[in-house]
C-alpha cells in the first residue's frame, strides 16, 4: 500500500510539473528571476564566491539563508548547466520525491496521534492536495522539503520514549530541521516540554543540547563571517517589512527590502548585513511602540491570512495578463487553503486525543505561525504545517464516520 501511495503521489507531481509548464524557463532567465535568494547564493557558490550575494548584486558574504537548499540548487545548476530546463527538472524531481515521501509519512503520523485509519486517508488526500502539487512543481524554495522534515520531526516527538537517548535522537532530528530552515525554532519550547513530560528534565536537556549541537557550527560561521551569532539574522528586516505607515496586513510589495529597493541595498552595503538587520529591527520596534493599536490590528489580519488566506477577488496580482479573480486555479488554491485551515482548527477541539498530544498540537500550531503574525505572510509560509492539518482533517472525518456508523 505504501509503495502504491508513493508511486501515485510521485506521478501526480511529475504530471503537475509538465502540466503547469514549470520547467520551461524563458530564455535569459537570471538566477534571481528563477529562484530568488537560494538561486543567487547557489550561483555565487558555483562562481567560487562562497556563500554570498543573495540578490545577485555582489553584496558579499551572507547568512541570509541556511546552507542546505542553496547547496542543493548549486548542485542542480552544476549538473544542468546553470539556470536551464535541465536544472529545473532536477529540482522538480527532488521536490516530487520529497512531497511523495510526505504523503507516505502521514500514514505513520496518523498512528502517532492515535488515529491509524486517518493516517492512511491523510496520505491519499495529501497525494492529491492541489497546493502540495503546485508547491512541488512551481515553488523554487525549500518549502516542500521543510514540510517533509517537519512531518518526520512531529512523528519523532510523538514517538519519543522515557529515555534520554530517545530525546537526544529527536534533538538531532529537530536540529537538522532548523539547519534546513530556522522558522520552526518557535516549536522548540513545546517540543522540549512534551519530551520532558516523558523523560524528565534530563531528556528535555538532551533534546535541546543535541539540537543546538547541529546548528552551532553554522552559527559560529555566521558570527565570524558576518558578525551575527544566529542561524539567520534577518528577523528585523522581516519585522520592518510588515510594520510601517503603509502596511495593510496582506501580502504586499517589499518596500523596505534590499532585494527590491536600491536605497536599502546601499544601506545594507554601508552597514554590513548584521548591523543593517539590527537597524531595521530598531526602526520596526520604534514604529510598533508608536502605533500599538495598529500593530495589533495588522497582526490580527496577518493571523487570519495565515490560517484562512485571501480571496482571489482581493488579490491585485496578475499572471500571464490575467488577474487572480478570473483565474480558476487561484480560487481552487484559496478554497483548499481556507478549508484545510478551518478543518485543522476544528479538529483540534473535536478529535479524541491524549491530553498531552492535544496540548502539543494546539501549541505547535499557534507557535509556528507566531513569527508570521508579527512580520508578514505569504501563501507558502503555512505549507510546512499542511501535512499535519491534512492528518487532523482526515482524523476528524474518520471519527465522524465511526460515530455515525455506531449510532443506533
Amino acid at each position: 500500500m505504501l509503495l502504491t501511495l508513493f508511486g501515485a503521489a510521485f506521478a501526480l507531481r511529475i504530471a503537475a510539473t509538465v502540466g503547469l509548464h514549470a520547467t520551461f524557463l524563458a530564455p535569459g532567465t537570471t538566477s534571481w528571476q528563477w529562484g530568488h535568494e537560494p538561486a543567487c547564493i547557489a550561483q555565487a557558490l558555483l562562481d567560487g564566491r562562497g556563500f554570498a550575494d543573495p540578490w545577485g548584486h555582489g553584496t558579499g558574504a551572507t547568512a541570509w539563508l541556511t546552507p542546505p537548499y542553496p547547496f542543493l540548487l548549486a548542485l542542480a545548476m552544476a549538473l544542468g548547466g546553470g539556470v536551464s530546463c535541465a536544472t529545473a527538472w532536477i529540482v522538480a524531481l527532488v521536490h516530487a520525491l520529497a512531497s511523495a515521501l510526505t504523503a507516505v509519512a502521514l500514514v505513520r503520523l496518523g498512528s502517532d496521534i492515535g488515529h491509524a485509519r486517518a493516517g492512511r486517508l491523510a496520505g491519499w488526500l495529501f497525494a492529491f492536495y492541489p497546493i502540495a502539487l503546485a508547491n512541488s512543481a512551481q515553488v523554487i524554495w525549500d518549502t516542500t522539503l521543510v514540510a517533509l522534515a517537519l512531518t518526520l520531526v512531529f512523528s519523532l516527538v510523538l514517538r519519543s520514549s522515557a529515555s534520554a537517548k530517545s530525546a537526544a535522537a529527536v534533538g538531532l532530528g529537530f536540529g537538522g530541521l532548523l539547519f534546513l530552515n530556522p522558522a520552526p525554532v518557535s516549536l522548540a519550547p513545546v517540543f522540549a516540554w512534551f519530551i520532558g513530560r516523558r523523560s524528565g528534565l534530563r531528556g528535555a536537556a538532551a533534546f535541546l543540547a543535541c539540537a543546538s549541537a547541529v546548528t552551532l557550527p553554522w552559527m559560529l560561521r555566521n558570527a565570524l563571517t558576518v558578525g551575527n551569532f544566529s542561524l539567520r539574522p534577518n528577523l528585523g528586516v522581516e519585522l520592518r517589512i510588515g510594520n510601517h505607515d503603509r502596511a495593510t496586513g496582506r501580502p504586499e510589495p517589499f518596500r523596505y527590502h534590499p532585494s527590491h529597493v536600491p536605497a536599502e541595498r546601499e544601506r545594507y552595503l554601508q552597514l554590513g548585513e548584521a548591523e543593517y538587520c539590527v537597524e531595521n529591527s530598531r526602526r520596526a520596534l520604534e514604529w510598533i511602540r508608536a502605533h500599538p493599536a495598529r500593530f495589533v490590528e495588522l497582526s490580527s489580519l496577518r493571523a487570519a491570512q495565515f490560517w484562512i488566506g485571501e480571496p482571489p477577488s482581493l488579490d491585485p496580482r496578475t499572471s500571464a495578463g490575467k488577474g487572480a479573480a478570473r483565474d480558476p486555479s487561484s480560487w481552487l488554491k484559496f478554497v483548499c487553503y481556507a478549508l484545510l485551515g478551518a478543518l485543522g482548527i476544528v479538529a483540534l477541539g473535536g478529535l479524541r486525543l491524549v491530553r498531552e498530544v492535544r496540548i502539543l498540537l494546539v501549541v505547535s500550531l499557534l507557535c509556528f505561525g507566531a513569527p508570521y503574525y508579527v512580520t508578514h505572510v505569504s501563501e507558502r509560509y503555512r505549507f510546512p504545517l499542511d501535512p499535519l492539518l491534512v492528518t487532523l482533517a482526515a482524523a476528524l472525518w474518520v471519527q465522524w464516520r465511526e460515530r455515525r456508523t455506531a449510532r443506533p
